[in-house]
C-alpha cells in the first residue's frame, strides 16, 4: 500500500504557515519600565526647614551668660576681657563689657548693630548677625525669615552638599567642595546644630574671611548651647570665648534691647 502524508507537500516549506500564524496570533505587550526619578537636590532653604522642624518649641527664648573672652592680635599679643550677653530670640542680642562703669558694648536688635562707649551711641549700621541668626533665630522663627536674612549676608543657599566635620557628617550649605572662602555654615546632620560658620566680607577695600567654630556643645535646662568659640581670621585664630554661668528662661527687660535706653537699662542690673 502506497501511503501519503498530507503534510509537507513536497517542495512547499512549513516556514510561510508558521509567520501567518504568528501574524495571528494576539499581541503581548512588553512592560516599559519606569523611569527612575533622581531624587531632590538639597537645598540651603531644606535644611532650614528641617533645622526649625526638629527644635520648633524645643529652644530656649532667653539666654544670659558670661564669657571669658581673648583677642588675639597679629603679632601675638592677647587681650582678656569679661563679656555678660543676653539673648532675647528672635533676633536680639545685648554684651556688657566689664566692668560696668565702662557702660560700653554691643546691642543687635531689629536688624540694627549699635555700638556704645561710655554709655554713648558710639557707631549704628545694619545688617543681622549671621551667628544670631544661626545660633537661635533659625529654630525660633519662620525658615522662610532666616533664609531671606542668610541670603541679605552672601551665604547662597542654592549650594548645598555633605561633608564631614570632625568625624561626623555635616551638610555644608552656601560653598561648592573645596571652596574655603566663600560664606558657608556647616550643620551637622544628626544634632541638626550649627558647627561652623564662615563668613567673606567684602565691604572693605580686601576680603577678609571669619571663619568661626562652635564646640561643647552641653545640655543648659534642657537646651543646647555651645560652651566654647573659636574665630580664625584668614586663617589666624584671632578670637576665643569660653562661655560660664550661662541660664535659659529668664525674664529680660524689654528696655535691654533699646538703644536710646542703653546707659538706664544698665544702671538697674
Amino acid at each position: 500500500m502506497n501511503l501519503r502524508r498530507p503534510w509537507p507537500v513536497a517542495g512547499l516549506s512549513v516556514a510561510p504557515l508558521v509567520l501567518v500564524l504568528a501574524a495571528c496570533a494576539p499581541s503581548v505587550p512588553v512592560a516599559t519600565p519606569a523611569p527612575v526619578k533622581a531624587p531632590p537636590r538639597p537645598d540651603g532653604l531644606t535644611v532650614l526647614r528641617e533645622m526649625n522642624a526638629r527644635y520648633a518649641g524645643k529652644w530656649y527664648m532667653t539666654l544670659t551668660m558670661k564669657q571669658n573672652v581673648v583677642i588675639i592680635s597679629q603679632t601675638g599679643r592677647q587681650t582678656k576681657q569679661v563679656w555678660n550677653e543676653y539673648v532675647t530670640l528672635p533676633g536680639r542680642l545685648r554684651i556688657d563689657y566689664l566692668p560696668l562703669s565702662s557702660k560700653s558694648g554691643v546691642l543687635y536688635a531689629d536688624g540694627q548693630m549699635y555700638g556704645f562707649s561710655t554709655g554713648r551711641q558710639s557707631a549704628v549700621q545694619p545688617g543681622w548677625h549671621p551667628l544670631l541668626t544661626l545660633m537661635g533665630d533659625v529654630y525660633t522663627q519662620l525658615p522662610d525669615t532666616t533664609a531671606a536674612q542668610l541670603d541679605s549676608l552672601g551665604f547662597d543657599l542654592r549650594q548645598a552638599r555633605k561633608d564631614q566635620w570632625e568625624g561626623k557628617e555635616a551638610w555644608v550649605i552656601g560653598a561648592k567642595a573645596g571652596d574655603s572662602t566663600s560664606s558657608q555654615f556647616w550643620v551637622d546632620v544628626d544634632s541638626l546644630l550649627v558647627r561652623r560658620v564662615v563668613q567673606r566680607d567684602t565691604r572693605g577695600a580686601t576680603p577678609v574671611v571669619t571663619d568661626t567654630r562652635f564646640e561643647k556643645y552641653r545640655s543648659v535646662g534642657g537646651f543646647p548651647v555651645a560652651f566654647a568659640l573659636r574665630s580664625y581670621r584668614d586663617g589666624r585664630l584671632y578670637f576665643t570665648q569660653d562661655v560660664y554661668g550661662a541660664k535659659v528662661g529668664e525674664r529680660l527687660a524689654v528696655e535691654l534691647f533699646e538703644p536710646q535706653r542703653w546707659a538706664a537699662s544698665q544702671l538697674k542690673r
